[in-house]
């Protein structure tokens, strides 16, 4: 039976040692097809005698029971990283599902009218997830709201990913799916009809506050989101604020069936990242999960 309302985070998390984490906190009612938005926090980091990651969880545990938390880290290591065996086989003869699902999908696509767009695949820095999203979704979105992906290990997200996987030991059974508000923001832009130049410049440091509110009031208004002018402010001046909101609102979206599901035969347990599906644009249902 689903409970009066869910509460549903969206942590846009930093590194440890500056204060730009984000937590934003969504409550849903189902019976009204209704979500507003109860808190953002931002600076989420060192105070007092605690530590940034005792701070950020102790934050998370003032909420009780989360219905879910979207991350806008990776959840899972690349299946290199995780392999236990001593001595590996090289990529072209590991057995290993993911592997395999990547080898053969890199055959596949060098085969294909795209092919001089492959690279090389590298599964100790990448996982199935990122090759699936560079070659079969972010294609199909306009120029304008293509961006290039950060591998889980590569530069940028590596000391994040760490992160993430010691703090989701400490959350414990808290259901946490991933997401990338970059993706979610230019799927949402489409099916909501928001400019292209809107979607485009919302992450830029002079016109992205604008941008920002724009968004935000076309999902007000057509997503029966509900949002205090004074986090309205908020969230249109700060991009980390705004993104922490937009993973909880993706988290309820996965929650309420909202997002794309992996294709058939991809190694879910390699890590998946919810986004909305290209033509979501209707108001959420009153069916969530708890």
């Amino acid at each position: 039976m689903v409970r009066e309302s869910q509460r549903y985070l969206g942590l846009e998390l930093s590194g440890a040692k500056n204060n730009k984490t984000s937590l934003a906190v969504l409550e849903y009612y189902p019976s009204e097809q209704k979500a507003f938005l109860l808190d953002i926090f931002d600076r989420v980091s060192v105070h007092e005698d605690q530590s940034s990651d005792e701070a950020l969880l102790e934050l998370i545990e003032e909420f009780g029971k989360i219905a879910c938390m979207g991350v806008n880290v990776p959840l899972q290591l690349p299946p290199c990283i995780q392999c236990t065996r001593q001595i590996c086989k090289k990529a072209g003869k590991c057995l290993d599902p993911s592997v395999k699902w990547m080898r053969e999908t890199n055959r596949k696509l060098a085969r294909g009218p795209e092919r001089k767009s492959v690279r090389e695949f590298t599964p100790y820095t990448q996982r199935p997830v990122e090759l699936w999203m560079r070659y079969q979704v972010l294609p199909k979105l306009p120029p304008s709201h293509r961006f290039e992906i950060d591998e889980t290990l590569g530069g940028n997200r590596a000391p994040l990913t760490a992160r993430m996987h010691f703090l989701q030991r400490q959350l414990g059974k808290t259901a946490l799916v991933e997401v990338w508000p970059k993706l979610s923001v230019a799927l949402l832009g489409l099916g909501l009809g928001i400019s292209r130049r809107t979607i485009s410049s919302y992450r830029h440091l002079e016109t992205g506050t604008h941008a920002r509110e724009e968004i935000l009031e076309t999902l007000i208004e057509k997503k029966g989101v509900f949002v205090y002018e004074r986090d309205l402010r908020k969230l249109s001046s700060s991009l980390v604020c705004f993104d922490a909101f937009i993973c909880a609102y993706t988290a309820l979206l996965s929650a309420t069936q909202k997002c794309a599901k992996p294709p058939a035969g991809f190694p879910v347990g390699s890590g998946w990242v919810q986004y909305p599906k290209e033509a979501e644009c209707s108001r959420i249902p009153s069916s969530a999960s708890p």
